[in-house]
């Protein structure tokens, strides 16, 4: 057998793999990916992959994803649909969080943009040293816009991210987002989050609701 002379075959089939992932990135993520990096620098440096490949629903958010649908503008509800693009784009991870932003691109806008994403900052103090009840209920004393969202997923049925942040490992203490597709932006309708740690205890709030659209 003259294993020298295989090699060359071998080493064109492992690299298929990766030459199938380079061919299914779609026209326009490259854009996507330079608006996230000039934008958020550090933040979305995609742990160093120079291409990043497109995942599948099986990939666990290490890539990134194309939605693709069409939706009707307020300032004409009886005018032609608009065509709409959402990447989702992996930013990088840590110990147990991937970091994701989107970006957007209409049918009626020549420039993909950024999204910025509507969240409430908390007001809250621990009642121990343990913090795990709090000393009364958390308020929201303000809001801020971020452009990076924390284990997110886009249902393409009901056009909302969601997010989920684990404030560490075992992920007892967290937050939750929801923001819905609207006239051509999203809108922030649900957060809620639990800053409690340890065991749960039965007298304190497994959640709290801190925003819902609406109420």
């Amino acid at each position: 057998m003259n294993v020298p002379a295989l090699l060359p075959a071998l080493l064109l089939v492992a690299a298929l793999p990766s030459l199938a992932l380079a061919a299914e990135r779609p026209e326009g993520i490259a854009a996507a990916e330079a608006i996230a990096r000039a934008a958020l620098g550090a933040d979305c440096d995609m742990n160093g992959m120079e291409d990043v490949p497109m995942a599948g629903p099986e990939a666990e958010g290490f890539g990134h994803a194309l939605y693709r649908f069409a939706y009707k503008p307020g300032y004409d509800p009886n005018g032609p649909d608009i065509e709409a693009e959402i990447y989702q784009l992996f930013c990088g991870s840590g110990a147990y969080n991937i970091r994701n932003a989107f970006v957007l691109k209409t049918g009626d806008s020549d420039t993909p943009k950024l999204i910025a994403f509507a969240t409430p900052h908390l007001a809250y103090e621990y009642a121990n040293e343990e913090n795990s009840r709090l000393a009364a209920d958390p308020r929201i004393d303000g809001f801020r816009a971020t452009a990076l969202l924390v284990n997110a997923s886009f249902d393409e049925k009901t056009r909302t991210i969601t997010s989920h942040t684990a404030w560490r490992g075992i992920g007892d203490a967290w937050d939750s987002g929801e923001w819905v597709f609207r006239n051509g932006d999203f809108r922030l309708t649900r957060f809620e989050f639990d800053p409690t740690y340890g065991d749960p205890d039965p007298t304190v709030p497994k959640s709290y609701v801190v925003y819902e659209a609406g109420k």
